[in-house]
C-alpha cells in the first residue's frame, strides 16, 4: 500500500514537537508562520502580473496577506486531519479526464475512442447520454472495479477504432483511486490514419508523468456554493479533479482579521471527486467570509455567506424560487443575484440529464456548475434543491423506473444539504428549519406511484406519514411545502392525478389545525400566483417556471383554485420576502421576468392561513 499522508501534518495536528520557530512567529502544519496570521485584502486587478494571480477574476479574488496561506489565527489542531487515503497497489477506481482541442474541427460525433495503459488494458471514453468530445470542453471517465495492478501499467495511450472523423485532443490526465498520476497537455490528432497527419494512436513518450497539475484551469474545478445554513453551521460544495486535500477557511465579517480553518476533505472518485465540508459553530444571523484551498494552495474562487437566526427567532428575509434549467445559456441568474435573496430553492428540473446512468448525472451537474451567472449565484447565496423528472431519471418517471439508485447517489453528491429521506424509505425528502420558518423540501418521484394506479401516492406511504406528522409537531409560523409537480391544475403531471396524496395532506391540514401552509411548485413551463380552496383557509401556491426553458400555454387553474396571474411568455422566477417580525407576519409572492423585473405580486398574511 501507498501512504500518501504527510507524516509532519500529522505530527502537527496530533501535538507532537514541531520545529522551532523564532520571535515572532509560531508552528502552523509544521512550518514558522507569523503569529498575526494573514488579512484578507481588497479585490486584485488580475491584470496585476506581479500578483501571480493573473487567471483569477476580480470580482472573486479573496487573497491572503502572508507568506504563507497556511497562518491564521484559530487554533491549526482544533480539526484532526487524517491525511489522504492509501492508494493500493491494484487499482479498483480508474478515473481520467480529456479535453478536446479548441480548433473549429478538433471535435467529433464519431470513431471509438479508448485510453489503454498497457496492450491489453484499454477503456472506452463514453458517456451514455451525453455528446462527448466537444470543441474545447472536458469530459471525465470513471472506470470502477479495474482490478488493475499498478506495476501492469506501461503506457499511456489513446487509440481512434474505425469511423470516418478526427479528433484531436489537447489534454490527458490520469488518476488511480483518485491519486493524480499523470498530467499531459499538446495537440495530437486520432482518427482513421488516412489524413494526411492522422494517426489511430498517440502513445505519451514520457509515460505516466506530470507535465501538469490537471487539465481544468484549477484544482478546485467546480464550486464553492453555498448550500444549506443553519444558525450555528454552513455547508460549502466543492469538487477536485482528484483526491487532494481540501480546507475550507472562514473570517469573521465582523472581525476581519481572524481566519481559521472550519473543515477538512479528500474527495473520492466514489462522488465524482465531489464533497461537502461543514463549518460548525457559528453565531446566528451573522457574516462570514470565506476561501478554499486544495493542496495548501488558496483556490481562484471564494465567496460569503449569512448564518441564519436561531430557531424560532423572527425575521424579515428573502427567498428566491426556479425551475426548469434546460438551456445552458441561463442570463435570468444575473438577475436573480441582483434581487439579493438570502435562499435560492430550485424547485426541479435543475438540469435534463433525461437518465438512469450515473456518470451522465454527474456530466449534467458539472455542467450546470460551470453556468456563470448561476455558479456566481451558488458563491454567495444558501442554495437548496429539489428535483423533478428531467434531473430524476427521465420524462414522467417514477418509482418503476431503472436509475432511481443512481439519481439519489448523484443528488447527494451535487447538493451540500442534509441527507434525505428516513428509516426505510430513501429519497431526498428533508426539512430545513430557519428561524420560525420550516422549509420541506418533497421528493415526488422516487416513490411516486406509476399514473393510474389504484390508491396511487406521488410521495408514497412513508413520506407522507412523516410530512403529515412533522407539520402538525411544527410550531413555525409558515411552512412552506416545496414539490416538482404543483398541486393545483389538472391534464398532466400534478398532485391532482394524486388525489389521495392531497386529499391526506388537505385534510391534515384542517384536522390538525395546522396553519400557515404556502405550496412552492415549478414544472409547468409557466408561473402562476393561486389560491387553492379549502375548508379551512385559501392555501396559497407559488408555481415558479421556468429559468431557462419553452413556454407552455396558460389555461385555467382547475376546478378548485383561484388565479391571480399566470406568465406564458418568457423566462420567470419568483421571490418571497417574508416577515415574521410583524404582528401579523407577512409574505409577498412576486413572479418577475427575466431582466428581474416585477410583473405580479400577492400578499399573504398569517392571519388569513388559520
Amino acid at each position: 500500500m501507498r501512504a500518501a499522508a504527510s507524516l509532519t501534518l500529522l505530527l502537527v495536528l496530533t501535538g507532537c514537537p514541531g520545529p522551532d520557530c523564532g520571535e515572532g512567529e509560531r508552528v502552523a502544519f509544521g512550518r514558522c508562520v507569523p503569529v498575526d496570521g494573514g488579512t484578507l485584502d481588497a479585490p486584485r486587478d488580475p491584470s496585476d502580473a506581479g500578483g501571480g494571480d493573473a487567471e483569477r477574476p476580480a470580482e472573486d479574488a479573496l487573497t491572503v496577506d502572508a507568506a504563507d496561506a497556511s497562518a491564521f489565527d484559530a487554533p491549526d489542531a482544533a480539526l484532526f486531519d487524517p491525511g489522504p487515503p492509501e492508494f493500493p497497489d491494484v487499482i479498483d477506481h480508474l478515473s481520467f479526464a480529456v479535453r478536446t482541442g479548441p480548433g473549429p474541427n478538433d471535435g467529433t460525433n464519431d470513431n471509438t475512442l479508448s485510453l489503454c495503459l498497457n496492450a491489453t488494458a484499454c477503456y472506452r471514453m463514453n458517456v451514455a447520454d451525453v455528446d462527448d468530445f466537444r470543441i474545447g470542453e472536458l469530459d471525465v471517465y470513471h472506470v470502477d472495479g479495474a482490478s488493475l495492478p499498478r506495476s501492469a501499467v506501461d503506457r499511456v495511450e489513446l487509440r481512434s477504432v474505425g469511423g470516418v472523423d478526427a479528433w484531436r485532443v489537447g489534454c490527458v490526465e490520469v488518476r488511480f483511486d483518485g491519486e493524480p498520476v499523470h498530467c499531459s497537455e499538446g495537440l495530437h490528432l486520432l482518427g482513421n490514419g488516412t489524413a494526411a497527419g492522422e494517426s489511430e494512436t498517440y502513445r505519451d513518450p514520457l509515460g505516466l508523468h506530470a507535465g501538469c497539475t490537471t487539465c481544468y484551469p484549477s484544482p478546485l474545478t467546480h464550486g464553492p456554493m453555498v448550500g444549506a445554513v443553519t444558525g450555528t453551521s454552513a455547508r460549502v460544495f466543492v469538487r477536485t479533479d482528484a483526491t487532494r486535500r481540501v480546507a475550507l477557511y472562514l473570517r469573521d465579517e465582523a472581525r476581519p482579521e481572524t481566519r481559521w480553518l472550519a473543515a477538512l476533505a479528500y474527495p473520492s472518485p466514489d462522488d465524482d471527486f465531489t464533497a461537502t465540508l461543514e463549518a460548525s459553530g457559528l453565531v446566528p444571523a451573522h457574516g462570514y467570509a470565506y476561501e478554499v484551498e486544495v493542496d495548501g494552495m488558496l483556490a481562484p474562487r471564494a465567496g460569503r455567506f449569512e448564518t441564519a437566526p436561531r430557531p424560532g427567532d423572527g425575521e424579515a428575509f428573502r427567498v428566491a424560487l426556479g425551475s426548469c434549467s434546460r438551456l445552458w445559456d441561463q442570463p435570468i441568474f444575473g438577475p436573480i443575484a441582483a434581487a439579493s435573496p438570502d435562499l435560492f430553492v430550485f424547485l426541479g428540473d435543475n438540469h435534463y440529464a433525461n437518465s438512469p446512468d450515473l456518470e451522465s448525472l454527474w456530466w449534467f451537474y458539472r455542467r450546470a456548475l460551470e453556468v456563470p451567472e448561476r455558479s456566481a449565484l451558488a458563491r454567495t447565496t444558501s442554495t437548496l434543491a429539489i428535483w423533478d423528472d428531467h434531473d430524476f431519471v427521465g420524462n414522467n418517471t417514477d418509482r418503476t423506473s431503472p436509475g432511481r439508485g443512481a439519481a439519489l447517489r448523484a443528488f447527494a453528491d451535487y447538493w451540500a444539504q442534509p441527507e434525505g429521506g428516513i428509516a426505510g424509505q430513501p429519497g431526498i425528502f428533508t426539512r430545513i428549519v430557519r428561524g420560525d420558518v420550516d422549509f420541506f423540501l418533497l421528493d415526488d418521484r422516487y416513490e411516486r406511484d406509476p399514473p393510474g394506479t389504484a390508491a396511487g401516492r406521488i410521495l408514497g406511504a412513508m413520506q407522507e406519514a412523516w410530512l403529515i406528522e412533522e407539520l402538525s409537531r411544527s410550531t413555525a409560523t409558515f411552512h412552506f411545502l416545496a414539490s416538482g409537480s404543483i398541486f393545483s391544475f389538472t391534464g398532466g403531471e400534478t398532485w391532482l392525478e394524486y388525489p389521495n396524496s392531497r386529499g391526506a395532506l388537505f385534510d391534515a391540514i384542517e384536522r390538525a389545525g395546522i396553519g400557515g401552509v404556502i405550496l412552492l411548485s415549478g414544472d409547468i413551463h409557466r408561473s402562476h400566483l393561486r389560491r387553492i380552496r379549502h375548508p379551512s383557509y385559501a392555501i396559497p401556491e407559488v408555481v415558479s417556471s421556468p429559468l431557462a426553458n419553452t413556454n407552455s400555454t396558460c389555461t385555467s387553474p382547475g376546478t378548485d383554485a383561484s388565479q391571480s396571474f399566470c406568465g406564458d411568455a418568457g423566462r420567470y422566477f419568483a421571490t418571497l420576502d417574508v416577515d415574521t417580525t410583524l404582528a401579523d407576519p407577512r409574505v409577498i409572492a412576486r413572479i418577475h421576468d427575466e431582466t428581474g423585473r416585477e410583473l405580479a405580486a400577492m400578499t399573504i398574511l398569517r392571519s388569513e392561513l388559520e
